[in-house]
């Protein structure tokens, strides 16, 4: 069985692919201007099926703003990456079987943490059936 923890963790594993060192679960409130990149992510529930429990996750790539605009240049690049790292994957956690791959991606603006970020939104599947 995978539970959303679980998923947390295999989500972090493959962030280490970005080379941003912050990673963090769902960082709610990011008090004041943000100084480097960082990674927040957020699991949402599971969802069950009859072959597979669905779930989202989103994996928010925030970006500092450079002189109050946003750097399309970086938050392009994070995007395109994004599409290597994230897309069509799949494994097994604690004999489980499971896959991903992206089902949106976008770019929004955090105006506290003056940044603007990439945010990828995972469809996360857990197989629901013992093989």
């Amino acid at each position: 069985m995978i539970a959303v923890t679980n998923i947390l963790d295999i989500i972090f594993d493959k962030c280490v692919d970005f080379g941003i060192s912050d990673v963090r679960e769902a960082p709610k409130d990011i008090l004041g201007p943000l100084k480097s990149e960082m990674i927040g992510i957020h699991a949402k529930s599971l969802v069950p099926g009859t072959y597979w429990k669905k779930g989202f996750v989103e994996v928010n790539l925030y970006v500092p703003d450079i002189e109050g605009e946003q750097d399309l240049i970086r938050l392009g690049q994070l995007e395109r990456v994004s599409y290597s790292v994230f897309d069509e994957l799949s494994g097994k956690f604690d004999g489980t079987g499971y896959r991903y791959s992206i089902y949106s991606t976008g770019i929004e603006e955090n105006e506290p943490a003056q940044s603007h970020y990439v945010n990828v939104k995972l469809l996360f599947e857990v197989l629901n059936v013992r093989l």
